[in-house]
């Protein structure tokens, strides 16, 4: 806990900030009134507070009486204040100060320690429009809640914004190794963290020109909590930065690498990632939603991998990676939120959300948002089909810019699970996704039809089959799917989760006609005979371009009569 308060006091929070701080156990108590973090000596004069061990029993309400009192004392307002209270005990009595939390105004942030800490604990952030989190009681999962909490100044420039977030089991007398990027709009206030369990671990850290810093670069926190820190000084180099570790201990031991930094100057826009989930809460069988914004001030950060970690209070870990698609979970493709269903779940309880934004080898493109209107190719008037002006053509290099390559974590908090049965696979309860992108078009005389397939589980794995059917009336696909004409799909063998479709078949045995329009729909299929919702209904309309004119060859006789012309001017004259 010591680690990651002196992570968030010295690399996260803005300088300039007030800050405080209160210890509770069965008795509150203020170790420092709100002082403006200017420098080192500031934080250090707080940090050496920091509780060294815990002592019995839990006194929530205790606590939020003396941070409200801390911040009085200070001659500062409570209205619009920000606690983070983190515990990882019970307090039955907590419900007594809600109402005293209501009228404070103040806005409460909860980090939930261990699966011991009070089930309730959440309300009061819920009830001040704070954060929530959950944090299995390790280092790294508090490191990232911190590391999510900044004040609400709005200035991006003195947002921390972390670039790497990982925990390592490294065996005895073993190398690990690793990278990170650091991209050129980011690179001021850079730190980067060790922690360990056991020994003091060798590191090496080396820049993208070559400088290597040693573990005797490393500065050794003096309250002794098994970590070491280094500034980087300056600006931060662009390019790949690596670094290894060495666990000197004979035995396996788990150490963290945090790398957090600001954006490059006042004037520069960093890529930010932001974390969200759909729900706080949720009873089985209810799927929830994850969400990831990646974006440069208002432009979204499209062809990334974006990834999504969630662990529940025992530990267990899913990871699966978040789509920008438009199919399934994503309401519109390439907007720069990254989504995907989660229905692993593994017991009730708190579960803790992290987000892993990454671009490699120059896949990151900044869209500049054009126009995204559907284009009409032509429409019927009295039964003449008129054609619209073709649809102007955006190069892509206009469109859209290459940005450099990027790491960065965002913690999306935590959430709640109930009803959970004990065990089995659960996640067969849920249909295959909904097709929510099908396209059609003609060809000639047949229709092909594109769209992104579903999972067998929501957006998860590979369907079994596909329904598709056919009317010449929409209401017959809204209102009786399962009535209209079947095509035959005997040869369409489903692709995994995200693939893109192709289908293409004639209509038999209609007649097709100019104007002729043919709406389309699909189910996804898993045996036994378990289907997804209805798809959205495309639509075909068989255009045919009138036939220009014939215009005769007109190039002789308009020689012919510029010269009659020439020849009169000439005998003109000559009389």
């Amino acid at each position: 806990m010591n680690q990651a308060a002196e992570l968030y006091l010295i690399q996260i929070i803005e300088k300039g900030s007030l800050v405080g701080m209160v210890t509770f156990d069965s008795f509150a108590k203020i170790q420092n009134n709100l002082t403006k973090i200017i420098d080192e000596n500031t934080y250090q004069k707080i940090t050496a507070n920091l509780p060294q061990e815990a002592n019995g029993g839990t006194s929530i309400c205790g606590g939020l009486k003396a941070g409200f009192q801390a911040i009085s004392q200070s001659n500062q307002s409570t209205s619009g204040s920000e606690v983070i209270l983190l515990t990882d005990g019970e307090d039955n009595q907590m419900s007594l100060c809600f109402e005293e939390v209501k009228q404070s105004g103040a806005i409460i942030h909860t980090i939930a320690l261990g699966p011991s800490a009070d089930k309730e604990l959440e309300t009061l952030s819920n009830m001040t429009r704070g954060h929530r989190f959950y944090a299995h009681k390790d280092i790294n999962g508090l490191i990232d809640a911190f590391s999510r909490i900044s004040s609400r100044s709005g200035n991006i420039s003195q947002q921390a914004l972390q670039l790497e977030s990982k925990t390592l089991n490294i065996p005895g007398k073993k190398w690990i190794n690793g990278t990170v990027p650091v991209d050129s709009t980011v690179g001021n206030d850079t730190f980067f963290v060790v922690t360990w369990t056991i020994q003091k671990p060798e590191i090496i850290l080396q820049d993208p020109k070559g400088k290597k810093y040693t573990t005797s670069d490393f500065q050794e926190d003096k309250l002794n909590i098994r970590s070491v820190r280094l500034r980087i000084p300056g600006i931060a180099e662009t390019g790949t930065w690596t670094y290894s570790l060495r666990n000197n201990h004979t035995k396996s031991q788990l150490l963290t690498v945090t790398m957090t930094t600001r954006a490059r100057s006042p004037t520069t826009l960093p890529v930010i990632a932001t974390a969200h989930i759909s729900q706080n809460t949720a009873h089985y069988p209810s799927p929830m939603i994850v969400y990831a914004r990646v974006s440069q001030g208002f432009l979204p950060v499209l062809g990334i991998n974006v990834t999504a970690i969630i662990e529940n209070e025992d530990g267990h870990q899913v990871t699966f990676e978040l789509w920008d698609n438009g199919a399934g979970a994503d309401t519109v493709k390439n907007d720069g939120i990254y989504s995907r269903y989660f229905t692993d779940y593994h017991g009730n309880g708190r579960y803790s959300l992290k987000v892993h934004a990454q671009a490699r080898k120059n896949t990151a493109r900044l869209s500049q948002q054009q126009n995204k209107a559907l284009y009409i190719p032509g429409y019927a008037e009295n039964g003449k089909i008129i054609l619209n002006p073709p649809k102007p053509e955006v190069k892509e290099d206009v469109a859209e810019a290459q940005i450099d390559d990027f790491s960065r974590f965002a913690s999306g908090g935590s959430f709640t699970i109930s009803v959970v049965p004990p065990n089995g696979n659960h996640s067969q309860v849920f249909p295959p996704g909904k097709i929510v992108d099908l396209d059609a078009k003609f060809q000639g005389d047949r229709i092909q039809l594109s769209w992104t397939a579903p999972g067998e589980v929501l957006d998860k794995g590979r369907a079994d089959s596909y329904m598709i059917r056919i009317s010449k009336h929409v209401l017959d696909l809204q209102e009786n799917f399962d009535k209209a004409a079947l095509i035959n799909t005997s040869g369409l063998i489903p692709k995994e989760a995200g693939s893109v479709e192709n289908f293409e078949f004639k209509p038999e045995p209609s007649k097709i006609e100019n104007g002729t329009t043919f709406y389309i729909a699909i189910q996804a299929i898993r045996e036994p005979n378990v289907t997804s919702e209805v798809s959205n209904i495309a639509q075909a309309t068989n255009f045919i371009p009138p036939q220009e004119p014939s215009i005769p060859d007109l190039g002789t006789n308009i020689s012919a009569i510029s010269l009659a012309i020439f020849g009169l001017a000439v005998i003109v004259s000559i009389f």
